[in-house]
């Protein structure tokens, strides 16, 4: 299966994974791309004039100006969110507003438009700071209020909730995908990837919080972008919730920089502080549900992963180098 011929609606299609699926299906799909911007890494995608890209600057919480963009769509795919744990540390209002009244003004446009499918990012952070091997249906536990980290994994749980619901009562052919760790070319935001490389790459010491041993599943763009799209075509996937990760990518926050070091040659030293907030110490998920349902097969490893991303903020140094 392959979407062609299709208007796509794709929410946050300027940041890093929305780029990566703006350039997967521009070239048989009219692709019309809703963002405002706040992280441009689809400057990096070359795709300027491209005959079936349009570009609308908005905001999700306008529904105005999503519903007008948002007209003839047959796809939905909204990735449009705050994220990354230190810009929600900075921002919780606007991450609760974004992510969750966002997300409503959104699924209710679509909803007028009469969608064919409406794939809605989530996140991992869902299910707290501990999980092995996690599925879909596990409990999806939220830390105590005050503590920032967990404003982002309750505004997504929240999403998730309203969405799942106008699925229920409104017919919303709705999809949800819950992200592991993805990395790769062009992530200009916050990523422990991107931030280890940038410094591996002046030879600056690669900083890692408390002693490096948390675990995380890192799953290379390409590989997430494979979930997402069969996502909008597999009919299998309405009405569910899917893990889309790599758990064969897995390792421990050392073991990622000194593979991070020795792929891009580096002088770096590791050094550790202690992390100022709750952490999450082990983050792997179950994919049989997408690998069963959709047929998601997750190929690339992390070392090939690692060395074209860091083989790309090599190239981009300069221009991603601060940016978050």
């Amino acid at each position: 299966m392959a979407l062609t011929n299709k208007r796509i609606f794709i929410t946050g299609g300027a940041g890093f994974i929305g780029s990566h699926l703006v350039s997967r299906l521009v070239d048989h799909n009219e692709v019309v791309v809703f963002d405002n911007l706040h992280r441009d890494a689809l400057r990096f995608a070359h795709l300027e004039g491209h005959q079936n890209l349009t570009f609308v600057k908005g905001d999700v919480l306008d529904f105005a100006g999503v519903r007008k963009a948002i007209e003839g769509s047959q796809i939905v795919i909204h990735c449009a969110a705050i994220a990354g744990v230190y810009t929600v540390d900075r921002s919780a209002v606007r991450t609760m507003e974004v992510n969750m009244l966002g997300t409503h003004q959104v699924v209710k446009a679509a909803l007028e438009v009469g969608v064919e499918r409406f794939v809605e990012f989530s996140t991992s952070e869902v299910y707290g700071s501990f999980i092995h091997k996690g599925k879909e249906d596990d409990f999806t536990p939220i830390g105590p209020i005050g503590e920032s980290r967990w404003v982002y994994a309750a505004s997504k749980l929240a999403s998730e909730h309203l969405s799942y619901a106008h699925y229920r009562e409104d017919k919303l052919p709705l999809a949800i995908v819950r992200p592991f760790n993805v990395y790769g070319p062009r992530q200009v935001g916050d990523g422990a990837i991107r931030g280890m490389a940038l410094q591996a790459l002046r030879h600056l010491p690669i900083t890692l919080y408390n002693d490096g041993t948390q675990i995380r599943s890192w799953c290379f763009v390409s590989d997430f972008c494979d979930g997402v799209l069969r996502c909008c075509e597999n009919p299998a996937a309405v009405g569910h919730a899917f893990n889309i990760g790599n758990p064969q990518g897995t390792a421990t926050n050392f073991e990622l920089a000194n593979l991070i070091i020795r792929l891009t040659n580096s002088k770096s030293e590791i050094v550790f502080k202690p992390h100022p907030g709750p952490e999450v110490e082990l983050r792997v998920p179950a994919i049989d549900k997408a690998m069963t349902l959709l047929g998601y097969r997750p190929t690339v490893s992390l070392e090939s992963g690692v060395s074209q991303a860091a083989a790309w903020y090599r190239d981009n140094y300069d221009a991603v180098a601060g940016k978050r």
